[in-house]
């Protein structure tokens, strides 16, 4: 039947020609007919002839039509039988492995080369999971996905296409097409080979300074400091050896390391800079421990991974020392930073950050004062320092502070308001902005970070910027300061300003609000001289009192309501113990100073034997928590707020979540105790009975 079929066909295709002469001769034959026929007709007959004519017409047109429309059909269907046969031959001899997926993604055909990197005799109606093809189920719509994917050890290019049929004989309408896919594999094994050779082999950048240095080597028998320095290099000589790079030592402080990036994972996630714990074991024979602030630059370009080193070691000394900061294009990781720093006994960066900011002042028209956003008593105190300053250096000042009432702050607000020598002397944001420009110095105390002075947006009208802060650098610290006094050392910003005001100003004229202001300012971020004073704090508030501070006075700033000091209570009896040593209580109310009494209630748990940390979390509007966090030193608050997108110092810190329940935020601190106390540096410490870290 086939054979007769083809056939059939073969005398069709024969016979084609020869039809359509015919027919086109009989339609020439019937429009003469009806020419010579007109002559011999008359009347209705000859109507009755044309249109016998016209029919026998009509019907030979049909019969042209049908016979070129089949004629050429059939030619198509055959160039496209041919075409797709050779397309297919083709397509299953390329290299490249290739494959066609219905709208399920299961396979409906697939080449040589795809058969032979899977190994599978028939693949038809299976899945690409089938065939060990970790593609998804991502299907494109209209442009192509692309991905890469791994198989037995190789790496492809995956392109997945779509192709839609139209069904025959059907409208062209969204239904009557039909999703099909196409999915081809590229071999890039090499080429990714290539790059990560490259990517491994560039040059990183490290600076090492030896933090406390100086204050070593003045307390070390002569004899004795050779072996020191010996010691430290040997450390750092034997770091470089088991990181494949080269050591250089630029001044008795500093080194310089260069390294192979492969040897970057190591030192950061095996050894997890163990190079901190290894040189504060070092016995110095004082009573100063040996730390190191390292800077790590990475970038393909060496010039630009020095400087993100140098960048990243300003960062790491600026938040205290005892840490590394590896700092890239997009990010920057911290690591150690586990201890106190080291207070330095010399004046010495204090006075020459005084004559660098009175120049400032002196250069400028006018002087604004920023804090941040709830100011406390060291803000608006250390605030109250710098105005002074800036008004006996003859220049316009005034401090940026909005009429809004700041419990914390409030008995100070209203002396300074009453006051009649400082009428004038707060402002809110828009006389701010208005008194802005080219030539106006910003001075921001006690905060570094944009996002929580009380108005961040001002440092975009200033003309120039000087920052005064006792906060560690945080990775989001304001950048372009022409002076950046951040000493994480200092007890408060009060401390910092008093010492600046006394080498700025031969005679400061520091009245008796000013001077209780910082007194107060220093009083608070010290638990009233119990936490993290030194001699220089003591310095201070010696000539504080000598220019007028009264304790009697400063100990009404801080006195709190029955109201107040009921909800305290409330907090201190609802706390709980977590991890046998630090203490966490929620706390929701809508008192207005609720920031204030959550601090003091966590400063107040601290006093309850055992606890080294405490965390107050404070139920705010619009699903806001805040948190103080507070400690006795043994545990970095800092860094367990800096997981949450706060900050602060080691001892006293806080952060803001947004969006979460007391409940959601309790979770978080929880999970960022566990991941800062006790899994940072797991493997190199271990926590002690107290709760601390050790080296093991």
């Amino acid at each position: 039947m086939a054979q007769e079929n083809s056939e059939n066909k073969t005398a069709e295709r024969g016979r084609s020609p020869q039809a359509y002469l015919l027919s086109l001769i009989l339609i020439v034959v019937i429009m003469l007919v009806d020419m010579i026929g007109r002559n011999f007709f008359e009347g209705m007959l000859v109507y009755v002839f044309d249109g016998i004519c016209l029919v026998v017409m009509v019907i030979a047109c049909i019969v042209i039509y049908n016979r070129i429309s089949r004629r050429f059909e059939y030619r198509v269907n055959e160039q496209a039988v041919q075409i797709g046969n050779e397309y297919q031959q083709y397509m299953s001899q390329w290299q490249t492995p290739y494959l066609m997926l219905d709208n399920h993604l299961k396979i409906v055909w697939y080449n040589d080369s795809l058969r032979k990197i899977i190994s599978i005799a028939n693949a038809e109606g299976k899945t690409l999971e089938d065939i060990r093809l970790d593609w998804g189920k991502d299907k494109p719509d209209w442009d192509p996905i692309q991905k890469e994917i791994t198989l037995d050890g190789r790496i492809y290019k995956a392109l997945m296409t779509q192709i839609r049929l139209h069904e025959k004989d059907q409208p062209a309408t969204e239904s009557s097409f039909t999703q099909m896919y196409s999915l081809s594999l590229q071999d890039v094994t090499h080429e990714r080979q290539l790059e990560q050779e490259n990517f491994d082999q560039q040059t990183v950048v490290g600076l090492f300074y030896v933090d406390n240095y100086d204050q070593i080597i003045s307390a070390m028998d002569e004899i004795q400091r050779p072996v020191l320095e010996a010691a430290i290099f040997r450390r750092l000589t034997d770091l470089s050896a088991e990181l494949s790079g080269i050591m250089t030592r630029l001044e008795r402080d500093r080194y310089l390391l260069q390294f192979p990036r492969r040897s970057l994972k190591k030192l950061c996630d095996e050894k997890k800079f163990d190079i901190l714990e290894a040189v504060k074991r070092i016995d110095s024979t004082s009573r100063f421990q040996v730390t190191l602030s390292i800077g790590i630059g990475v970038d393909p370009d060496l010039a630009t991974a020095r400087r993100y080193a140098r960048s990243g070691i300003e960062l790491a000394m600026g938040r205290g020392g005892d840490q590394a900061v590896v700092k890239t294009k997009d990010d920057q990781k911290f690591y150690g930073g586990m201890t106190s720093s080291v207070e330095s006994n010399t004046r010495v960066r204090a006075r020459l950050i005084a004559l660098a900011l009175k120049e400032r002042i002196e250069a400028s028209d006018r002087v604004l004062i920023m804090g941040h956003s709830n100011p406390d008593l060291d803000c608006f105190g250390a605030a109250l320092g710098v105005y002074r300053a800036v008004t006996d250096l003859k220049k316009p000042a005034n401090i940026i502070m909005s009429a809004d009432k700041h419990a914390a702050v409030d008995y100070l607000y209203r002396r300074v308001s009453e006051d009649q020598e400082h009428q004038r002397v707060l402002v809110d944001r828009d006389e701010a902005i208005r008194l802005c420009g080219k030539n106006t110095l910003l001075v921001i105390v006690d905060v570094n970070r944009r996002v929580i002075m009380q108005y961040g947006d001002i440092l975009d009208y200033a003309g120039d910027m000087v920052v005064i802060d006792h906060h560690r650098l945080a990775a989001d610290s304001v950048q372009g300061a022409a002076v950046s006094y951040v000493e994480p050392f200092a007890s408060s910003a009060s401390e910092m300003v008093t010492e600046l005001l006394q080498y700025m100003v031969e005679n400061p004229q520091l009245t008796s609000i000013e001077a209780d202001g910082l007194f107060a300012g220093i009083a608070l971020d010290t638990k009233n001289f119990t936490v993290k004073t030194g001699v220089r704090t003591f310095e201070a508030a010696a000539y504080l009192r000598r220019r007028g501070a009264d304790s009697v006075r400063v100990r009404k700033m801080f006195k709190n309501d029955m109201e107040d000091y009921k909800a305290k209570a409330e907090i201190v009896g609802e706390a709980e113990i977590i991890y046998d040593n630090m203490a966490i209580a929620t706390w929701s109310s809508q008192l207005p100073n609720a920031t204030t009494v959550a601090a003091q209630a966590a400063d107040e748990l601290l006093d309850i034997h055992g606890v080294l940390a405490s965390f107050v979390l404070t139920e705010m509007d619009h699903a806001q928590v805040n948190i103080s966090a507070r400690s006795l030193g043994e545990v970095n608050v800092q860094l367990i707020m800096e997981e949450l997108g706060g900050g602060g110092h080691l001892t006293m810190a806080g952060a803001q979540l947004k969006d979460v329940t007391l409940d959601e935020a309790k979770d978080k601190v929880k999970e960022a105790i566990e991941e800062v106390v006790l899994k940072r540096r797991k493997g190199n410490t271990k926590m002690n009975s107290q709760g601390t870290e050790t080296p093991v």
